[in-house]
């Protein structure tokens, strides 16, 4: 087991639980989408399952280990997992985005040489040519920071990446930029969870779906086994996938996953048949 939340309550101050008992396993290689209406706990269980916000109760497991037992490898934890934040621009310091991507590195006594390398391919992965390794992160437009985010983290060669809201602010190019470069590291080999509003997405690129409700995991599943509760998600403020939708409206009601290519492919045999 790569991570296992048990009986996971998280509050904040003195207000009720934002998690409540939340029992969680999730198992190396996955591709993992969390989703729920704002201010239902998505952030706040990415942060936990990521070791950003220690639980009032309840025990986080890595590999089996609880990461906040007494003399816990915290740093290889760290070396393992790296999170994204939302707004990853306000985290920037470095003077230029190459500095930027190396820093963890860096901080890791890797050989300059191998530093130098590591950092090309990264940032050049996430579209990034060499004639802009040399420029201010903060010059960058808000899409350009998201994938430099993203190179910093992906840079660390990580086991399991998270990840809050990187689609927010971006066009549709910059969507499917990042859609791509996230498909290449999961068919790799590492671990993703992803928190967004968008059921597009979500029901393109994760095997699992989580919806967090109510304090707790509402719905857990694959895309269509959990987007086939249209009406409950409904009900709890999650948006319902395109696909779904117009799966529905032509009275296609056996969906196997929500791909755009299966979707496409269900309708022209649904056509053919009528």
């Amino acid at each position: 087991m790569l991570v296992n939340l048990k009986d996971i309550s998280v509050k904040y101050s003195h207000d009720e639980d934002v998690l409540n008992k939340i029992n969680l396993n999730i198992e190396k290689g996955e591709f993992i989408g969390i989703a729920g209406r704002s201010g239902s706990g998505k952030t706040t269980l990415l942060e936990t399952i990521g070791g950003m916000r220690k639980p009032n109760s309840g025990h986080v497991f890595f590999y089996n280990e609880d990461i906040y037992q007494e003399n816990y490898d915290t740093l290889n934890f760290r070396r393992k997992l790296q999170i994204v934040f939302q707004f990853p621009e306000n985290l920037f310091f470095e003077q230029d985005i190459f500095s930027e991507a190396a820093y963890g590195l860096r901080m890791s006594n890797m050989q300059q040489n191998d530093i130098r390398s590591r950092v090309s391919v990264g940032l050049e992965s996430v579209g990034f040519g060499k004639d802009d390794f040399q420029k201010s992160p903060f010059t960058l437009s808000g899409g350009q920071k998201r994938r430099l985010a993203l190179a910093c983290a992906l840079v660390m060669q990580p086991e399991i990446l998270l990840l809050d809201e990187p689609f927010s602010g971006l066009d549709t190019e910059g969507i499917n930029l990042v859609s791509d470069i996230l498909y290449r590291e999961h068919k790799k080999g590492t671990t993703i969870i992803l928190v967004s509003h968008n059921p597009n997405i979500l029901s393109e690129l994760c095997s699992r779906i989580l919806i967090v409700s109510n304090h707790s995991i509402a719905f857990d599943g694959t895309p269509a086994q959990v987007y086939n509760n249209t009406d409950s998600l409904k009900k709890i403020g999650v948006m319902i996938p395109d696909v779904k939708i117009f799966s529905q409206l032509l009275g296609i009601n056996h969906l196997e996953n929500l791909t755009y290519e299966y979707f496409l492919k269900k309708t022209l045999q649904f056509i053919s048949e009528k």
